[in-house]
C-alpha cells in the first residue's frame, strides 16, 4: 500500500468516525443574471419537452409493495436497470420543481404536489434502501458499492442540491450519507484503462461525477480535498490516449507524463466498446465535462481536465453526424439506433464550455428530432414503444433536458458558425475511413467489424448500420450458422476527396474467399466489386452477399411505414414489419425510394428479406445484391459468382 492510500483512507476513516456527513450547508447555487439572447428560445423548447416527459414518467411511480408510503417507477430491486431510472427520474423532477417557468397543466401536478406526494417519499425509498440505509430492496439486497451504483447516487446528490431547501432533516443526512459513501470508495480506488474491446473510458467518466456532487452536498467536510483530487485524476484518466503518456503538455499544473494512469481512447480519438468501435462511447465525455454546470454554478474554475482530449474525439462525432441528429456507425450500433434526441445533451455542452462553432447546429438537429418523436404521443413520452430497450433510456433523456436548460441558464457567450464536413476522413487506430459528399456517407472499416456502406445524408437515412453490411453471409451444408468471416489482407489508400481499398475476406476457414474492391468517389458514389472463390470442395445452401440493411419502421418521424423498390421496371412495396420476402433474377437496376440507387454491370440475383419485428430498437429489412440459394456444389479454385454494382443517391 502507497502512503498516498493509507492517508487517503485515513481521511475516510476519520470522516466517518468523527459522524460525517456534517450538518452544515451545502455549497451555495448561483445562477446569474444574464446570459445569451438565443439560449431563451431554445431553453423554452426544452422546457416543454421535459414537462410532456414528466407527464408520461409520472404515470409509472407506484407505491412500494412493503412500504405504501414510499415510491418507486420500476419493480424493487437492487440493479442497474431498477435504482438507475429511479434516480434519474428523480433527479428530472427535482429540476423542475426548482426551476422554469412551471406548467402545472402540462405535468399533471402542481409544483408543491410534485415535492410532497412524489419526489419526497421517490427520495426516501433510494435513500432506506441504500447500503448506508436500514432497509433492502424486494429483492432482499440493498443498492451500492455496484459497478456503477456511483453514478446512480450522483443523480440523487443532484436532485438533493437543486431542492436542498424543501428536504427534511432526514432526507438530508441520508443524501448525504448516499454521496458520501460512493465517493469515498471511488476517491481511493485507481482508474481503471482499457482500449481494446471495451474501454474504461465511460466508466471512469461516470464515477468521477459523485466526486464532484460530495463536494457540493459536504464543502465542510474534511474529505473535500481527497474528493477533489479524485475528482481531476478521475476525469483526466478517462479520455486518456497512448500519446499522453509521454506528453509534456501540462494540465490542471502537471505535465500529463506524470498523471498518465493508462489509455483509454486511442490516438485518433476513437474507442471501443462492446468488441467494435462505438460512436456513442464516443460521447461519454458529456458524463464527466458536464460537471462544468457545478463550477459555472458556484462560481469557481473548471479543472483543465475536464476539456482533454474532448474536442478530439468531439470532431469525429461531427464526421458521423447526420441531418437527423443521429450519427452513421460504421462498426454497427448494438444501442437503439434512434438515440438522437440524447445527443442534444452533448453538443450543448461544446457549444457552451468548449465554444465550439458547429456544435449550435447539431444541437439543433437533435432537438428538432426530438420534438417529432414527443409529438407522437399524448402521453409525452418520447421513445416509441419499439425504438428503446434500454431501463434508463427515458428518464435519462428527461435528466438530461433539466441538465440543459441549466447549461443554457449558465451561458456566457454562444458561437454558431458551422463547417459542413466534406471529403475523407481516416482513422488508422479504428481502422475506418469514412467519405462524406453532399448526398451521402461512405464509411468502410476492416478492423473489429468488416462493414462497407452508403447512408444518404438526409432525414430519412434509409440504411441501417448491420453488422454484415457490404459483405453479408454464406451458410454449408450441414452447419446451421453462417461462417465466421474474417479478415487476410487489406490495402486502403485515399486522397482528400475519394478513398479506395482492396480486401480479401475469408468466410470460414478455407473454405470461400471473397475478393473486394471498395471505391468511394466525390461525386457521391460508392463501387463495391466481389468475386467470391471456392478454397476447397464444398457445397453452399445459401450465398447471401452484398448487403444492405433497410430500415423499415412503422412509427419512425422520418419513415413514411414502408418501402418501395423498384427492380428494372417493377415496382414492390414492402409495408414495415410485414416480412415480405421476395426474389429477382437477372436484374441490372435497383431504386429505393428514389433514394439509393444500384446499379451493375452485369445481371444481378437478388433478395429483399422484410423485417417481422423490431431488434435493437429498429426495424431492418435485409437486401441482398448477390443471392444464391439451394444446395449447390463447388471445387476448388472455382469462382462462385462476380459482381460489381454502383450506389448512388439520385439528386432530389
Amino acid at each position: 500500500m502507497t502512503k498516498t492510500w493509507i492517508l487517503a483512507m485515513s481521511v475516510v476513516l476519520f470522516a466517518a468516525s468523527a459522524g460525517f456527513p456534517s450538518d452544515g450547508p451545502v455549497m451555495e447555487l448561483r445562477l446569474p443574471r444574464q446570459k445569451p439572447s438565443e439560449v431563451g428560445p431554445v431553453q423554452d423548447r426544452i422546457y416543454r419537452a421535459a414537462e410532456n416527459q414528466a407527464r408520461y414518467l409520472l404515470t409509472l411511480v407506484h407505491p412500494w409493495q412493503e412500504d405504501p408510503g414510499l415510491l418507486l417507477m420500476t419493480q424493487s430491486k437492487s440493479g442497474e436497470h431498477w435504482i438507475r431510472p429511479n434516480t434519474g427520474a428523480i433527479e428530472g423532477l427535482a429540476f423542475l420543481y426548482r426551476f422554469g417557468p412551471y406548467d402545472e397543466k402540462a405535468v399533471g401536478l402542481s409544483r408543491r404536489a410534485l415535492l410532497e406526494r412524489i419526489l419526497l417519499p421517490m427520495i426516501r425509498y433510494c435513500v432506506v434502501t441504500h447500503r448506508t440505509g436500514d432497509r433492502a430492496t424486494s429483492d432482499g439486497k440493498p443498492w451500492g458499492d455496484a459497478w456503477q451504483s456511483a453514478h446512480w447516487a450522483q443523480m440523487l446528490g443532484h436532485a438533493a442540491w437543486w431542492i436542498w431547501e424543501d428536504l427534511p432533516d432526514d432526507l438530508r443526512h441520508g443524501v448525504r450519507r448516499v454521496v458520501a459513501h460512493e465517493a469515498d470508495r471511488i476517491a481511493v480506488a485507481t482508474p481503471p484503462h482499457q482500449l481494446r474491446r471495451d474501454t474504461k473510458a465511460e466508466e471512469n467518466a461516470w464515477n468521477s461525477q459523485i466526486l464532484s456532487v460530495a463536494v457540493l452536498l459536504l464543502p465542510e467536510d474534511p474529505r473535500r480535498p481527497l474528493w477533489q483530487q479524485a475528482f481531476q485524476r478521475w476525469v483526466l484518466s478517462a479520455h486518456l490516449r497512448p500519446a499522453d503518456e509521454t506528453s509534456q503538455t501540462i494540465v490542471d499544473g502537471r505535465t500529463l507524463a506524470e498523471q498518465f494512469t493508462g489509455a483509454n481512447v486511442f490516438d485518433d480519438y476513437t474507442m471501443e466498446n462492446h468488441g467494435f468501435v462505438h460512436p456513442d462511447y464516443m460521447t461519454c465525455f458529456s458524463l464527466s465535462l458536464g460537471c462544468s454546470l457545478h463550477y459555472r454554478l458556484t462560481g469557481r474554475p473548471m479543472p483543465e481536465a475536464l476539456l482533454h482530449n474532448v474536442s478530439g474525439m468531439y470532431e469525429n462525432l461531427k464526421w458521423f453526424a447526420l441531418p437527423d441528429g443521429g450519427f452513421v456507425y460504421p462498426n454497427g450500433q448494438d444501442w437503439e439506433l434512434f438515440r438522437n434526441p440524447v445527443w442534444h445533451y452533448t453538443h450543448l455542452l461544446m457549444a457552451v464550455y468548449a465554444a465550439d462553432a458547429d456544435a449550435w447546429s447539431l444541437m439543433a438537429s437533435s432537438l428538432d428530432t426530438l420534438e417529432e418523436m414527443q409529438r407522437r404521443h399524448a402521453s409525452g413520452r418520447v421513445y416509441g414503444p419499439d425504438e428503446s430497450f434500454f431501463a434508463s433510456a427515458p428518464t435519462d433523456l428527461f435528466r438530461y433536458l433539466g441538465r440543459s436548460w441549466l447549461v443554457l441558464e449558465a451561458a456566457e457567450t454562444i458561437r454558431d458558425a458551422p463547417r459542413p464536413r466534406l471529403g475523407v476522413r481516416r482513422l488508422d487506430s479504428a481502422m475506418v475511413v469514412l467519405n462524406r459528399t453532399p448526398k451521402a456517407a461512405h464509411s468502410l472499416s476492416w478492423g473489429a467489424k468488416i462493414m462497407a456502406m452508403c447512408v444518404p445524408l438526409r432525414l430519412d437515412r434509409v440504411v441501417s448500420p448491420h453488422q454484415s453490411s457490404g459483405i453479408g453471409h454464406i451458410r454449408v451444408e450441414d452447419r446451421k450458422k453462417p461462417l465466421p468471416v474474417s479478415l487476410a489482407d487489406v490495402r486502403v489508400e485515399n486522397n482528400g476527396e475519394s478513398f479506395t481499398a482492396d480486401l480479401v475476406v475469408d468466410h470460414g476457414k478455407d473454405q470461400v474467399r471473397a475478393e473486394l474492391h471498395v471505391e468511394s468517389d466525390a461525386d457521391g458514389s460508392l463501387t463495391l466489386s466481389e468475386r467470391l472463390v471456392a478454397a476447397a470442395d464444398l457445397t453452399t445452401v445459401e450465398v447471401a452477399t452484398g448487403l444492405i440493411g433497410v430500415l423499415n419502421n412503422r412509427n419512425w418521424v422520418y419513415e413514411k411505414g414502408k418501402r418501395r423498390i423498384t427492380i428494372d421496371e417493377e415496382q414492390v412495396t414492402v409495408p414495415a414489419l410485414s416480412g415480405k420476402d421476395f426474389a429477382r433474377e437477372g436484374s441490372k437496376r435497383l431504386d429505393l425510394d428514389s433514394v439509393l440507387r444500384i446499379e451493375s454491370e452485369g445481371p444481378l440475383d437478388v433478395r429483399y428479406l422484410g423485417a417481422t419485428r423490431a431488434e435493437r430498437g429498429r426495424a431492418t429489412d435485409e437486401l441482398y445484391l448477390n443471392y444464391l440459394g439451394g444446395k449447390r456444389s463447388w471445387r476448388r479454385g472455382q469462382t462462385i459468382s462476380a459482381t460489381k454494382v454502383r450506389i448512388s443517391c439520385p439528386a432530389d
